[in-house]
């Protein structure tokens, strides 16, 4: 009998161990993630390496985030277009950073440049299928968020219980059952939440569609801007400006109508806007300067802050060179 595992046996007992330990993996995931930034400017092609770190972390995280949703969830699990499409697109969230690097290190600025538009006819095509086929808006960044590991198991052994509580029938009031309370200790003395399943109403109308549209196309029509005016004019930060303002403008008409997720989604890119201070030529011609007084003026007047504040300094023209692609948002 041979001593060696097969692969399908390493998977097993890997699996097993995610399932019976998420608070041990969901640690291993942050000391991964976070060692990627302290790896920056320590070794050769520190920023390389470093995307390599956090990648592997963020895909790591996808995966077993896969692996607790299939052996927590109450329903069959199936993966169509749409979940496939989703599924690819965060990958390359995750990815297109240090594909970029990479392709830089080996063919060049003209090799990073072609590989970049690739990324990006991809992501808009995949993200055109969701809106128009599957009536998905907005497309979250990335469209499989990081799950919440915590809420969703507690919830789903919640959800588990179902005698726990009884609903009278003329009143409709929800009763909790005696031996379906918590312990004392436990108890916070408010009325039983009934967790509502019903899927939220999807919102079609045309100037929602327009509104996606005007985000998904954005970084191609950035891209095109800065082939033709380059990479340092105002004219193709304009134009990413102009359209992610315009989409905001169609977006808040509709905010009453959209359900949680979607507003949160769309706060997410009002925050995003702040960007637009690191970005070319905004930063190289004003942003710069007052970042970096503050950060120095903060470095002396506080204590402590000079081991904080030094290192931001000393990489943020790398890091804004690096991250601060209007495509990446």
């Amino acid at each position: 009998m041979s001593s060696r595992l097969t692969f399908q046996e390493i998977f097993t007992a890997y699996k097993k161990w995610v399932i019976n330990n998420p608070n041990v993996v969901t640690d291993v995931e942050t000391v991964a993630t976070w060692s990627s930034y302290f790896v920056a400017g320590k070794i050769n092609k520190s920023p390389l390496v470093s995307e390599f770190i956090y990648t592997l972390s963020k895909l790591l995280s996808l995966f077993n985030d896969r692996l607790i949703r299939e052996a927590y969830g109450t329903q069959l699990h199936y993966y169509g277009l749409r979940e496939q499409i989703k599924l690819w697109m965060t990958i390359l969230h995750y990815s297109e950073v240090f594909v970029e690097l990479f392709v830089r290190d080996k063919w060049g600025n003209k090799g990073k440049w072609t590989v970049a538009t690739i990324l990006q006819l991809f992501k808009c095509s995949s993200a055109l299928i969701l809106l128009y086929r599957f009536k998905e808006l907005p497309i979250s960044h990335p469209p499989i968020a990081a799950l919440h590991r915590k809420n969703f198991m507690e919830g789903k052994l919640t959800d588990d219980d179902t005698n726990s509580f009884f609903t009278l029938r003329r009143s409709g009031r929800v009763v909790r059952r005696v031996d379906g309370a918590p312990p004392v200790a436990f108890r916070d003395w408010e009325p039983v939440r009934i967790k509502d399943d019903r899927p939220l109403p999807e919102i079609e109308t045309n100037e929602l569609v327009l509104a996606e549209t005007l985000h998904i196309m954005k970084p191609l029509l950035h891209l095109g801007a800065m082939r033709v005016f380059g990479t340092k004019a105002w004219k193709q930060w304009l134009l990413a400006l102009g359209l992610d303002i315009a989409s905001m403008r169609i977006y808040n008409r509709y905010m009453k109508d959209l359900s949680f997720d979607q507003r949160l989604e769309i706060s997410r890119r009002k925050l995003s806007l702040v960007l637009y201070l690191l970005r070319s030529p905004m930063y190289n011609g004003y942003s710069k300067n007052i970042i970096e007084n503050m950060l120095t003026s903060m470095s002396r007047q506080i204590p402590m802050m000079s081991f904080i504040c030094g290192p931001i300094i000393q990489y943020l023209n790398h890091w804004q060179e690096i991250y601060f692609y209007m495509w990446a948002s």
